[in-house]
Parts: C-alpha cells; structure tokens; sequence
C-alpha cells in the first residue's frame, strides 16, 4: 500500500506515472498509424493489380529510326 502512496504522492512517482501515460499514448498512436499505413499500402497494390489485370500490358512503340 505504500508504493501506491509514494506512487501518486511523490514527484518521481507522478514522473513516473506521466512516463507511462505517455508511453500507453504513443503506442496507440503507433499502432494506429502503422495499420492506416498497411490498410493504404495494401489498398494501392489492390488496385495496381486491377488495373494491371483490367488493361493489357501497355507497351509503347517506340520506333528506332537508323
């Protein structure tokens, strides 16, 4: 029980407690931004693979006049 005191009474227990809210935050911020990022990632390959599969392979005339 006196841990609990020290930790929401004394200054290195606050420190302590503000650590680990910041900590808590930042890793839900990351995992938020990394599955936006792999939900984007995965939504362009999707797309780049139907319009890969919708168009026929798009290749250039490129005449080489000697």
């Amino acid at each position: 029980m006196g841990a609990l005191v020290d930790l929401f009474t004394s200054f290195s227990g606050l420190l302590s407690l503000a650590v680990i809210g910041f900590m808590l935050l930042m890793a839900v911020f990351l995992f938020r931004w990394v599955g936006n990022n792999v939900r984007k990632s995965l939504a362009e390959q999707e797309r780049k693979a139907q319009d890969s599969k919708s168009s026929p392979d798009k290749q250039t005339d490129t005449a080489v006049s000697l």
